[in-house]
């Protein structure tokens, strides 16, 4: 395709080839959210990348990157699996990409990496699906793949649009128990950390307490062994986990943190608005969690799983899980 063939209508800045931007894509470049949450965060989502990205953050960066999709060299397409479904003479499925009906919006970090990440259409005009080259699976043979059904999925599962409110995803009867006047104990500075833990001669102070981020933002602490739930006093909560401490010249310091809680299960992407809470409360701590854990919900059986060595696959029914967090769906509790 020449140039001119190619080039936009005046004024639409917000179409790429006559596909119209998500609007939620739209608003996340006008107001540079739209950026790179980080390589550890994407192969969340992508376990099966290595290589670094760069996100596209402008519209011309998209059409220039973009341009690449539409090539005339056969051999090139037909490794990269691209094809031109205006064209075609049979529906164009996965694992090809139909370039006439997506484009780029990240690309490889490094040169001659040759992969990226791309809105697919052919699922939807309005939330298209996210797709991304695999090259690391079998690297004989180039390929496309699901990464989220939706791009408003993969910017949630991105946190891209502020922290993700988790609401209880656990057995119904340790809900009914909790109380919603009795929650944790708020946490806003070094000092009320410090006292808290002097009252809790029940445990040592070093070993680990449980810990919710309330929807304000807050650390809130319960001794060890404490359902969440009660210490979240029913509520939905922005991360929740277990926290240890250890002490040293009179300051108490972060030493372990994680996001298990299988009441409710939040995703290693809450580690944000955990820092930012151990932040407003000035206590120093690790730089991500410690210890963290991959919760998914199997489609299958339903079931809540925990991924290990990124293996998504159901300990229950040996059914695929999927790579975004799901946990949120409807399920059967654990016992």
């Amino acid at each position: 395709m020449d140039r001119a063939a190619d080039a936009e209508p005046s004024g639409e800045l917000t179409r790429i080839r006559g596909l119209a931007l998500p609007s939620l894509l739209v608003k996340l470049l006008e107001t540079g959210q739209w950026r790179n949450p980080g390589d550890d965060v994407l192969r969340q989502i992508m376990p099966w990348f290595d290589d670094p990205l760069d996100f596209l953050i402008d519209y011309d960066e998209i059409r220039r990157e973009s341009r690449f999709l539409l090539t005339d060299d056969e051999a090139a397409a037909t490794m990269f699996r691209l094809k031109r479904g205006r064209t075609a003479t049979a529906p164009v499925e996965l694992p090809w990409l139909d370039v006439d009906l997506a484009f780029l919006i990240a690309t490889n970090r490094h040169a001659g990496d040759d992969v990226a990440i791309a809105l697919d259409y052919r699922t939807s005009t309005s939330d298209p699906r996210v797709v991304a080259s695999d090259l690391f699976t079998d690297p004989r043979q180039y390929a496309w793949r699901t990464v989220t059904p939706t791009f408003s999925a993969f910017a949630a599962a991105l946190n891209l649009l502020g922290p993700r409110e988790y609401r209880y995803v656990g057995p119904a009867d340790i809900f009914d128990q909790a109380r919603p006047d009795r929650r944790g104990h708020p946490i806003t500075s070094h000092d009320d950390l410090s006292a808290w833990l002097t009252r809790q001669t029940a445990q040592d102070p070093e070993e680990p307490f449980t810990y919710v981020i309330d929807l304000a933002g807050t650390l809130r602490l319960a001794p060890q062994r404490s359902e969440h739930v009660a210490c979240a006093g029913r509520e939905p909560v922005l991360g929740a986990g277990e926290i240890s401490f250890a002490s040293s010249r009179g300051t108490w310091t972060v030493t372990e943190i994680s996001n298990q809680s299988t009441g409710y299960c939040p995703d290693p992407s809450s580690w944000p608005a955990v820092a930012a809470a151990l932040d407003r409360a000035g206590l120093d701590h690790p730089p991500e969690f410690t210890h963290p854990i991959v919760f998914r919900r199997c489609s299958q059986c339903r079931q809540r799983n925990i991924v290990k060595d990124d293996n998504y696959v159901c300990a229950v029914c040996g059914n695929s899980l999927p790579t975004t967090w799901n946990m949120d769906s409807p399920g059967t509790p654990l016992p």
